[in-house]
């Protein structure tokens, strides 16, 4: 047994590099150094900006999401920075504390730690669905008791008046996907709440951190980075606060991020079984959150440049199956529901309807959701987006007419796409402050809409609560202790101030940590894995329908190489600035004698 417990140590804490090939394969060379290249462009931008300026939502407007371009107090950001600077520099003296720390006690130290957060939360805050995820969880509670008609037209269900009799998913099929995994949990956990939801939201935060600690070790080779990773794991709390919203942002997140980690796995061992449980991870993924398919992006890319490098010829067979096996099973889900509700729910919003609002103005923030823009020459509203889909199903005046189609709502949102990018080609500095602040309102809002997701919700009462206020629901204002400190106290505060001051250096040290990886030669399909990711989802919501909620779940991506830059600076020798410390302490002091 000690013998075993010593080769486990050895295997974790050797080779202290990556292994590479003594011949670099060019293809992978230029590839990934050229995506290093746009990250850090991207989020470079975002982490200088980040120091001068924070996105915050209105708190006059908190309902309706109207983002706000507040100034820092630059002195603070910068005071901040200076310390934990300092603090990385003292700690280099106890940099052999790493070599001994038993990573393993940590990562399910910090597993459990986030599932008591979570728990904390979610009990205390209680959210009862709204919205989008309300439709959800009428239509998987129904299904998991055998009933599809809220899936149906022209039938009671939730917002029914708002589609006007239209099923929610004849506009939004994609969600079905989701709609299958929660009725799978509410067939199993009864269909009273959706708290079994919110309750596996909290343990797929703790496992994608797991996740993200383990794999930061497996890219890097070097337990001080795992062990920086864990920390800034342990006080990234947005994604914890998030898990009261009944959506498929966390479950699909932990999935693609396990996916990720397992890929990793096949690039360094060339086991194919790896790859196979990835994609299947990847599947779920998907159908918990389509926008996941900007992993499949990334997979498939890094597993082309595996052909090349390591002449696997497998990983083009690897790649098809993923790609095949992601678009089966989303068209799998929607053909099962159409058959067991009897219900044709065509195609839905076109992707080109999202676009339109990504380049559309706001009333919340450039190319958030928006239903109408104005008409720069007869100044009249004209709807955009999902808006102009919609209108030719909700508009009774459109809808009694034969000769409209669904194609004139294309054709229309065409139309204004090309006249949005005639307004940017004439106007390039309109064009830049446009995508600057849409960048901004997204990555650079600091709690991502977090709290938000619960705060505008309804609560279910507890016993004291009912008899108080004669309701079996309540509103955030009526609610007590942790919850009402968080959503209108000093903790909400403290918190907002803590998400601000933590982005700050985590983004300064992921732009930080690409540029590390390049100069050290640390660049590779695995290391630069999650970055590819980051990529996909900043150019997708460049371009596309914009929310700072939406980038949530790319956040915990930056930390395993934001914790590589942390640890580069405790390791560094700094040869030449002790030469230059040498040479003042040289200079001769007239005042001595």
């Amino acid at each position: 047994m000690k013998q075993k417990n010593k080769t486990a140590a050895a295997r974790r804490q050797a080779p202290t590099t990556i292994k590479t090939k003594e011949k670099k394969c060019m293809v992978e060379y230029i590839a990934v150094n050229l995506f290093c290249l746009f990250v850090f462009l991207a989020f470079g931008y975002v982490a200088v900006m980040s120091f001068f300026q924070t996105s915050t939502i209105d708190p006059t407007k908190y309902v309706s999401e109207k983002i706000l371009f507040q100034s820092d107090y630059i002195p603070l950001n910068f005071l901040v920075t200076f310390l934990i600077f300092l603090f990385i520099f003292a700690m280099r003296r106890f940099y052999d504390f790493f070599a001994k720390v038993n990573l393993r006690i940590m990562e399910i130290a910090l597993a459990v730690f986030v599932i008591t957060l979570g728990f904390i939360w979610i009990f205390n805050v209680r959210s009862i669905p709204a919205a989008d995820s309300q439709n959800i969880f009428e239509a998987a509670t129904d299904a998991a008791k055998d009933n599809y008609k809220s899936m149906q037209n022209h039938t009671a269900f939730y917002n029914s008046d708002f589609y006007n009799g239209y099923s929610y998913f004849h506009f939004y099929p994609f969600q079905l996907g989701f709609v299958f995994i929660c009725e799978l949990i509410y067939r199993v956990f009864g269909t009273d709440s959706s708290m079994p939801v919110q309750v596996i939201n909290v343990l797929c935060v703790a496992a994608t951190y797991y996740a993200l600690a383990r794999l930061s070790f497996l890219l890097f080779k070097k337990r001080s980075v795992e062990f920086i990773t864990i920390l800034l794991l342990a006080v990234c709390f947005q994604p914890i606060l998030f898990c009261t919203f009944v959506y498929g942002n966390i479950i699909g997140m932990c999935c693609a991020v396990w996916a990720s980690l397992l890929l990793v796995k096949y690039f360094q061992t060339g086991k194919w079984l790896w790859a196979a449980v990835s994609g299947v991870l990847l599947v779920l993924a998907t159908l918990a959150k389509y926008n996941n398919m900007i992993y499949l992006a990334a997979f498939v890319i890094m597993l082309i440049i595996h052909i090349f490098r390591d002449k696997k010829w497998q990983s083009a067979a690897i790649a098809a199956a993923m790609v095949i096996a992601v678009l089966l099973s989303n068209s799998a889900v929607i053909g099962m529901y159409e058959q067991r509700s009897g219900t044709d729910f065509e195609d839905g919003v076109p992707q080109t309807m999202y676009l339109d609002m990504g380049l559309s103005e706001s009333y919340m923030a450039p190319g958030w959701y928006s239903t109408s823009t104005e008409d720069p020459v007869t100044k009249r509203r004209l709807p955009v987006g999902k808006q102009a889909y919609l209108d030719y199903y909700l508009d009774p005046k459109l809808r009694g007419k034969q000769d409209v189609k669904i194609s004139d709502a294309n054709e229309k949102v065409r139309k204004h796409i090309d006249s949005r990018m005639e307004v940017f080609s004439d106007d390039p500095d309109y064009m830049m402050d446009f995508f600057s602040k849409k960048i901004l309102s997204q990555w650079n809002e600091p709690t991502f809409e977090s709290i938000w997701v619960s705060r505008v919700k309804q609560h279910t009462a507890t016993e004291e609560q009912k008899t108080k206020f004669k309701s079996d629901v309540v509103n955030s204002e009526q609610m007590k202790g942790l919850t009402q400190s968080v959503y209108f106290k000093s903790t909400g505060q403290v918190l907002e101030l803590h998400f601000n001051l933590y982005m700050q250096i985590v983004y300064a040290m992921f732009a930080a940590g690409i540029y590390l990886m390049f100069i050290n030669k640390r660049t590779g399909i695995e290391t630069v894995l999650l970055p590819l990711v980051l990529l996909g989802a900043f150019g997708y919501h460049l371009l596309f329908e914009g929310k700072s909620q939406y980038i949530l779940s790319y956040i915990p991506l930056l930390i395993p190489t934001a914790a590589y830059a942390f640890s580069v600076m405790l390791g560094g020798k700094y040869e030449g600035v002790k030469k230059i410390l040498a040479k003042i302490n040289h200079i001769p002091n007239r005042y001595n004698d």
